[in-house]
């Protein structure tokens, strides 16, 4: 989308019959200069209030009034600059939404100065849309999906102390924007029972409210503790929907799995789909040694769709079976959808160019630790994200970024190159946190740290 500001056409400019060399210069030069914002995908700018006015709930002056910010407020312009019936939808810095008119600001480039990370989460979402807030939380993962009328949470991990702070501190602010959901999620899913997927389950069970609990049904693994702890946690007071999903579930249906614990979303306007394609086996499929006994291959794998929106989380699963879930669903285009959370971190093992074409996706996201903490369990211990995949990826999805960066990608383990990266491939350890807000008709956009 171009900038409203940047008037495509020459019809405005009067020429006179003596300059026509000068003319095709500068219509060629315009052109240029139009292809190039054109396809840029997004844009970060803000807004600065200019005299008073009334920000109001609606595109509309006789609509609810949200406040009246003063002169000089900062606002955060969201939709991509788009003005509907004259009126821009921003954001203020406590997190509150609403429509100002565009007669009364200053548009400028960039993201609103001084506004903190953690203020992705107080920029909230349009009426009617719903958001995927991709959480930094180190090496590791953990995505809140917001709905209209609910939310849910997909995988609850983290590394170490400060992750786990920042999750938490992020469902805080994320609950004290949508006071309507009562600290609730609707329904928790981990992936598979390892640390970096569930290490802060406990602590969420004990500050928030839990529908349903939906996992792999494996007690072991490096995140074993927290697993077993929610396992007796579910029969006590207030009881949490539990269930276990095995591939022979799934199996049932060849669509992939869905009822009211897997799926308790209905919102009044829309009502998303919340389906498991894939989970854990109880017996050897007939992968080769030591692939079965593998935990990241029992990952559930997510799908939801929201519209023509579509999202796939496919957990830390590998190669062996990433190639039965690309077989199991041949055909069936269950696998196409616009936007991918990265699996296993970005591994060299954790995407496929099968499962990628079956994809045709938009945008992905990768949730993995910065390349500069050399520890271990790290995502430079891991040499994670690898460079393969990143480069895959980048060929694949057929967006762009919001804005192109410099990154670290792995060429092996402990060892990383820096290339820079305009395609719509984002990460956690490179971005911060990662807010994709999507509507109904498939259009999305793409919020980033400052």
């Amino acid at each position: 989308m171009k900038p409203s500001y940047l008037n495509c056409t020459l019809d405005r400019f009067q020429w006179s019959r003596g300059v026509p060399r000068l003319r095709w210069v500068l219509h060629g030069l315009l052109a240029l200069l139009c292809s190039f914002f054109a396809a840029s995908p997004a844009w970060a700018d803000h807004l600065i209030i200019k005299r008073h006015v009334t920000l109001r709930e609606t595109p509309s002056r006789v609509s609810q009034v949200v406040t009246y910010p003063p002169p000089g407020t900062v606002l955060r312009l969201l939709d991509k600059g788009a003005r509907q019936s004259g009126y821009y939808r921003v954001a203020l810095k406590d997190g509150r939404i609403g429509w100002v008119y565009f007669t009364f600001v200053e548009r400028r480039a960039g993201d609103p100065p001084d506004w903190s990370t953690e203020n992705l989460v107080a920029a909230g979402t349009a009426a009617g849309a719903m958001a995927v807030h991709y959480i930094n939380v180190d090496q590791g993962a953990a995505a809140l999906v917001e709905f209209p009328c609910a939310a849910i949470l997909i995988d609850a991990g983290g590394r170490g102390a400060a992750a786990g702070d920042h999750l938490l501190n992020y469902l805080d602010k994320f609950f004290a924007r949508r006071p309507d959901l009562q600290k609730r999620l609707e329904a928790v899913f981990v992936t598979h029972t390892h640390v970096d997927h569930n290490s802060n389950l406990r602590r969420i069970a004990e500050r928030f409210s839990i529908g349903g609990y939906i996992h792999n049904g494996i007690l072991t693994g490096s995140g074993r503790v927290a697993a077993k702890w929610m396992d007796a946690r579910v029969h006590q007071i207030p009881p949490i929907r539990t269930l276990a999903v095995t591939d022979a579930m799934v199996d049932a249906s060849t669509r992939g799995l869905s009822n009211e614990v897997i799926d308790p979303v209905s919102c009044p306007d829309v009502d998303p789909s919340i389906r498991v394609l894939s989970a854990s086996y109880a017996q050897n499929p007939g992968w080769p040694d030591g692939e079965f006994e593998n935990g990241n291959n029992q990952s559930l794998v997510i799908r939801i769709d929201y519209g023509q929106a579509s999202f796939l989380f496919t957990g830390d699963m590998e190669e062996t079976a990433l190639e039965t879930l690309v077989e199991k669903y041949a055909g069936t285009h269950a696998l196409d959808v616009d936007f991918y959370e990265v699996g296993h971190h970005g591994s060299h093992n954790g995407t496929t160019a099968e499962l990628v074409n079956e994809m045709t996706p938009k945008a992905a996201v990768i949730s993995m630790g910065p390349a500069t903490t050399e520890e271990p369990w790290t995502a430079w211990a891991y040499g994670h994200p690898r460079s393969d995949v990143v480069t895959l990826l980048a060929h694949s999805v057929t967006d762009r970024r919001v804005k192109p960066a410099q990154v670290k990608v792995a060429d092996r383990v402990k060892k990383f190159t820096e290339i820079e990266i305009t395609s719509a491939v984002y990460a956690t350890g490179w971005d911060g946190d990662v807010v994709l807000h999507a509507e109904t008709d498939g259009r999305y956009s793409v919020e980033l740290a400052p």
